[in-house]
Order: structure tokens, then sequence, then C-alpha cells
């Protein structure tokens, strides 16, 4: 592939933003071969794209060129080079948005997992990626409909919710495959017991290799893992439910309520009853 392409339709901008944290444009594309974007001095914002069909390509500087496919995330940093274009043969379809970040996202904004400036990652699964398509078409929604003065809060919680998918998956993408099955089996049956041995069995190794491995890459042992579930599950029951606390606990998988109330307490500092009426209040 050629080190700076050249295309019909090539344009050029100087955006100077100054403007407050916000959505500051963002659209679906369509675009055949024959669409490109050139911005050498890039942005002062950040740009976010992520493809739905097709192919594009995206300069990384001077480490060549990136594909952006079908679940492709692309994230790219104020003042990096913009230079993007539908691959020969295809059309790309992406949603993009630019953005200025609020402070409080700087910690979940990945940086870059390439060679290059730019940030790159495949959402595989498909639940995954229905959230983030879902979550970009509410960005656009929220930008082209009447919300009147609620409007910029709603954009701004929809792409908060993107930043949020994207720093969770770059996160399980550090994972060993093993140690992530572990973890989807834990936060999908949260209310089952589980053995050490039948999790390692399923996942090919002894149980020795798989204690050390789940400790050293999550920071918590498979069974206080387990327990942070039930326990936040069971908090958010306490917050927005008036269920009793005795059913409450063995909901989310505790065999008395007695027990549930010493973990609580451990955990969170106050008892159960402590807790909601806390909230209620």
């Amino acid at each position: 592939m050629a080190e700076n392409p050249t295309y019909p339709a090539i344009h050029q901008y100087n955006m100077q933003y100054t403007h407050p944290p916000g959505i500051l444009i963002s659209d679906h594309y369509n675009e055949p071969h024959g669409y490109t974007c050139y911005r050498p001095q890039g942005t002062k914002d950040w740009l976010i794209m992520y493809t739905l069909s097709g192919k594009g390509c995206i300069n990384n500087g001077r480490k060549g060129y990136l594909t952006c496919t079908s679940g492709t995330l692309t994230l790219v940093s104020p003042g990096t080079i913009q230079n993007y274009f539908t691959e020969e043969g295809h059309t790309w379809e992406k949603l993009w948005a630019h953005f200025v970040p609020r402070l409080s996202w700087m910690d979940w904004i990945p940086t870059s997992n390439t060679e290059g400036p730019v940030f790159h990652l495949h959402f595989d699964d498909e639940k995954s990626r229905q959230a983030l398509e879902s979550a970009f078409r509410r960005v656009l929604s929220y930008r082209l409909d009447g919300y009147g003065l609620l409007r910029d809060e709603l954009t701004l919680n929809a792409l908060e919710e993107i930043i949020l998918l994207v720093a969770s998956q770059n996160q399980q993408k550090k994972l060993d495959s093993r140690v992530k099955e572990i973890l989807d089996i834990l936060s999908e049956h949260y209310t089952e017991d589980f053995l050490v041995e039948d999790l390692a069995n399923k996942v090919c190794l002894s149980p020795s290799r798989l204690s050390h491995l789940f400790k050293e890459q999550v920071g918590d042992s498979i069974i206080e893992t387990l327990m942070k579930y039930r326990l936040k599950q069971a908090e958010k029951l306490l917050q927005y439910t008036m269920r009793p606390i005795t059913e409450i606990a063995l909901g989310v998988g505790f065999n008395s309520s007695d027990y549930f109330t010493r973990q609580f307490t451990s955990f969170y500092g106050i008892n159960p009853s402590q807790y909601r009426k806390q909230h209620r209040q």
C-alpha cells in the first residue's frame, strides 16, 4: 500500500476546538472507494470510529496503515494525523464522533495498543458489538432529535457508555482466554456454587494452575470474585427494591441471611439494613 495515497476528493481541515466537554459532531457514513480524509495536524479533539461493515484504512504514523473491518473500534487522540480512506473494492460503513472528553473519562480512555499512535480494537462477540452500536446510535439520535435542555447530557451519557465498553473490552483482551471464560461463567451464574476442580476441567487446567493464573490476572481468587458478584447484585436489590433481606440473600446465592449479613458488612462497612436505610434517605 502506498505511503501517501491520493484519491479524487481529499478533505483538509484545521479544526481549532475550544469547546467544553461534549460531542462536537457525529454521524453515520456508508462511503464507497474514493472517500478519504486527510488532516495532517489532526484535530484538538478525539476521533472515535466504529466500523459496521466493509473495509477502511487509517494511517498509523510511520508504522503504516491499520485495516478497519466489521467490529473494529478506532480511537485517534488530539494532534494525531488523521488520514483514512475506503479500501479499493469496498464500501466502508461506520459510526463516528469527534468529542472532547469529560475529565472523569481520562482514566478509561485507553492509550495506543499498536506500534503507532492509533488505538485499534476488534470486538469479537456479538453481544458487545450490539451494545456498542446501540450506544453509538443513541449518540446520533440525541444529537438530531429534540430533547430540550437535557439533550447534551443524554448525548454525553451515551458516549460515556461507549468509552466504558471500550475500556472493558480492552481490559478483557489482556486477560488469558481461560480466565475470561471463568469470569463469564461466574458473572452469568453467580447464584450457583462452584468447585475449583470443576472450573479447571472446563478450561483444561489443573486446579492449582487455574487458581494461580486467575489470582494473578484478576487480583482476587475465584471464590472472592464470586462473592463480589453476589454482594454487588445484593447491593442493587437493597437500593432499588423493598424485597426482604433474607429473600435477597437467598436470591443471590447465599445459604443463610446471617452469613450474607456478615459478608456484606465486611465488604461495605455497614450491614444490609443500615445500607438500605442510608440510600433510601
